[in-house]
């Protein structure tokens, strides 16, 4: 959805997917939340106003209709003009924040705009082998003004029927009416364990 609440397609993005121990990682790019081209967003963050770039990710099981998991990842980056530095930091619920700083600009963004091995999942949760393949949704918002989803039954909830993915996006829209840019995307192709 646009700034102006027009829906924008959940589009196929390549993402790696990496089993490291007994966690699932994923590694995905959505640069078009925050352009250099854009110039209101660069004059903003080179006014040293923070950018919160929010990513809501659900794992979804190909075949069904409910995702089987639900993340929520949060970076800021802004320009520190005592230290001449750009700080990105991401937050991961159960994980901590982190903080990098850059001095080039757009290797800061490209850092705020990448999901980098990004802990999504435990192994132990998947099944494994190749009938059963797995996907994430990502929907990936800058500077969010309401947060949070709907939880499933609520009022707001939308009744038609469609897809699991593009239902969820349903939900996730109405909880989240208004940002800067908003990005939604499906991993593609589908992934899935190797057997042990």
């Amino acid at each position: 959805m646009a700034a102006g609440g027009e829906l924008e397609v959940l589009r196929p993005r390549k993402a790696r997917f990496e089993e490291v121990g007994d966690t699932v990682l994923m590694t995905v790019a959505l640069p078009e939340l925050l352009l250099t081209a854009d110039t209101a967003a660069m004059a903003s963050l080179e006014a040293a106003f923070t950018t919160v770039l929010t990513y809501e990710i659900a794992i979804h099981r190909a075949r069904e209709r409910e995702p089987i998991e639900h993340r929520r990842f949060v970076v800021r980056i802004h320009w520190n003009a005592w230290k001449e530095r750009y700080v990105v930091t991401a937050e991961e619920p159960g994980h901590g924040a982190t903080t990098r700083t850059f001095t080039d600009r757009d290797e800061a963004i490209a850092a705020a705009v990448t999901l980098d091995r990004l802990r999504i999942m435990q192994s132990e949760a998947l099944a494994r082998g190749p009938d059963a393949t797995y996907f994430a949704t990502i929907v990936g918002q800058r500077n969010p003004v309401d947060r949070g989803l709907l939880s499933p039954g609520s009022s707001g909830e939308p009744q038609r029927v469609g897809s699991t993915f593009s239902r969820w996006l349903g939900i996730f829209i109405r909880a989240q009416q208004r940002a800067e840019k908003t990005v939604a995307i499906k991993t593609s192709p589908a992934f899935y364990l190797v057997p042990r």
